[in-house]
């Protein structure tokens, strides 16, 4: 089975329900098939190849996801590509593609880059006769269905291979794990180029719910992102951790608060325990920490918050999604502290012409010498808790030792957090041995963050400097940006 066959089941059950909505318009489940199928014979008009990596460009609007689609019952593979990215970057990801062909709606990012389609039906007499079915016949389910491109540790971009299968198995497994009913109505928070938005595509896809697309520009005013949750009635929200922040640390449920939301997940980084208590305090719904690096078709396992947490404690990243299976190694032993590995039907096939850093983190299962088996090392150290539950710690780069104490940076901002910070990120001033916190928010006297921290994690841990800015730059996927605070720190800007 395709993901494209899935799809036409839904669309035959929910024919004249609203699928999508933009800032400007809606679409039947019907529309958005029709329009899908005719812009995919367009692409086989042109192309005349299948398996192929097809650039779309991504914006927010439901052309996105229209293209995504023609491109799948086109026999080939998308790649979303940012409309505001640089060219050099388009240029490189282009190369690393070999990619013939781009899709475009708003404006031709692919000019002088490639052969580009441009959104329209113009002239569609010419290719309205090609049957997508007898084209499909030669796709099957472990063909690629997506790239997605990530930054690389030297700043080349990597894109990550995933299958129809893989994306099959997302559906069949979150949907069930989070409780979603197909009335349920869903509010698209995540670019379509960052790969926690393919969850909303799983719902669509797997149990025909309404995705609204939120504007950007509504994160600016917290007050008019609950409003639209409320004019619009969503139920669920699977949105990144810096938005789930932004409303907290705007307070805006003191004034008012979402009065239908029944799902709230996070991901993309660590939640602090304060963020998720404010929310909690107003807002009664099932809560879920979803983790997942993109290389394990987006989340890996998953946690439902099931307990009432202090500020300073950590949220488990919980256990593994199905089909998947989570081991924590130090080095090639099973540990309850080490590198988190991940094998199952959701792991990636690795970097798309890229064998030799695909090679370096998809490795074969150091557990089994018995017959092939590749894992992949996500770089991120975890450990067991009390309860039996993995969390987070931090990436293995971060991972500092100081006067013999091994040191997890991400432990350190943890506990910065629950003292009511924006952000907060610690780097390690190799030169003069010194571990640095840089914090949006309110500043907070040095003596004061030192006397807190005492009571939370050992003297050796503290920070000598705390560096106040009004606010932590991010990154294209609302990450906060450490390798830019990081080279501003070293280059004396901050």
């Amino acid at each position: 089975m395709l993901i494209i066959d899935r799809f036409e089941k839904i669309v035959d059950l929910k024919k004249d329900k609203i699928a999508l909505v933009d800032s400007e318009k809606q679409i039947t489940f019907y529309e958005l098939r029709d329009k899908a199928k005719i812009l995919a014979k367009k692409i086989n008009f042109i192309l005349k190849k299948t398996n192929q990596p097809i650039m779309v460009e991504v914006d927010r609007k439901v052309e996105t996801i229209i293209s995504f689609l023609a491109v799948l019952y086109s026999g080939n593979f998308y790649v979303p590509v940012n409309n505001k990215d640089p060219q050099n970057r388009i240029l490189e990801i282009k190369g690393k593609l070999g990619s013939e062909i781009g899709i475009f709606h708003k404006k031709n990012i692919f000019e002088g880059i490639c052969d580009s389609i441009d959104f329209s039906f113009e002239g569609r007499e010419k290719y309205e006769d090609i049957n997508l079915e007898n084209i499909l016949k030669e796709i099957i389910d472990t063909d690629p269905a997506y790239i997605l491109f990530t930054s690389g540790s030297t700043g080349s971009p990597k894109g990550v291979v995933i299958s129809n299968r893989m994306v099959l198995d997302l559906i069949d497994w979150i949907i069930p794990a989070l409780g979603i009913k197909s009335d349920y109505k869903v509010a698209n928070q995540t670019p379509f180029y960052f790969d926690a938005s393919v969850k909303e595509l799983a719902l669509l896809i797997g149990a025909g719910n309404t995705i609204y697309i939120m504007e950007k520009s509504l994160f600016m005013f917290p007050i008019k992102v609950v409003e639209y949750l409320n004019d619009n009635e969503i139920n669920v929200i699977l949105w990144s951790v810096s938005a789930i922040n932004l409303l907290a640390n705007s307070r805006v449920f003191d004034l008012v608060r979402p009065n239908y939301l029944k799902i709230i997940t996070f991901a993309g980084e660590a939640l602090s325990a304060q963020k998720l208590n404010y929310w909690q305090k107003f807002i009664a719904a099932d809560y879920f920490n979803l983790y997942g690096p993109t290389e394990t078709t987006v989340d890996c396992c998953y946690y439902k918050v099931n307990r009432t947490f202090k500020n300073e404690e950590t949220i488990p990243i919980g256990r593994a999604c199905e089909n998947m299976n989570l081991m924590i190694l130090d080095g090639d032993k099973l540990s309850d502290y080490g590198e988190l590995v991940v094998r199952g039907t959701g792991v990636s096939y690795g970097y798309y012409n890229d064998l030799e850093k695909t090679d370096k983190v998809f490795v074969q299962n150091p557990l089994n010498k018995s017959y092939p088996e590749k894992v992949y090392r996500t770089g991120d150290i975890v450990r067991l808790n009390d309860f039996g539950e993995i969390e987070f710690l931090s990436r293995k780069d971060s991972q500092i030792k100081l006067h013999g104490f091994r040191i997890e940076m991400g432990e350190i901002e943890r506990a910065i957090f629950s003292l009511g910070v924006k952000d907060v990120i610690c780097i390690f001033d190799k030169d003069n041995e010194k571990i640095v916190a840089i914090y949006s928010g309110d500043e907070i006297p040095k003596n004061k963050f030192r006397k807190e921290l005492k009571n939370l994690i050992p003297a050796y841990m503290i920070p000598e400097i705390f560096i106040n800015l009004e606010d932590l730059p991010k990154t294209s996927n609302t990450k906060v940006d450490r390798k830019k605070l990081e080279k501003d720190y070293y280059n004396g800007k901050i």
